[in-house]
């Protein structure tokens, strides 16, 4: 075999600033990519702690959107009279709904299409 050392290994330059400036920028790049991870951290947590408070807060601001006069359990039961319609609509939301029933061939199965504005 021939002898080939001088290929092998090549020479390097210094880096720029010597090694005290290589040093500097290792530790500086150190210090940036804890800054980083810190604010990821801190941002990760901010929007945990907002998707928390809206789901803890904005569940309660639901209102039921059955009115009490169609209360099933006390219709069962006997103390609220049954509608005579299948599809019953409150006076004060006859403003917003529209209601068309469906023909079908047989009168054992009724379909609705119903379209109503939220405000």
């Amino acid at each position: 075999m021939t002898d080939t050392s001088e290929t092998v290994l090549s020479t390097l330059e210094p880096p720029p600033g010597g090694l005290a400036g290589l040093r500097a920028r290792i530790a500086r790049d150190a210090r940036r990519r804890v800054a980083v991870r810190r604010l990821q951290v801190a941002a990760v947590a901010t929007l945990v702690v907002a998707l928390v408070t809206w789901a803890g807060v904005g569940w309660r601001g639901q209102q039921d959107t059955l009115p009490a006069e169609f209360d099933l359990v006390r219709m069962h039961l006997g103390l609220l009279d049954v509608p005579s319609e299948p599809l019953t609509i409150p006076a004060e939301q006859r403003i917003h709904t529209a209601v068309r029933r469906v023909p079908l061939a047989t009168d054992q199965v009724v379909f609705y299409l119903v379209g109503s504005i939220q405000d």
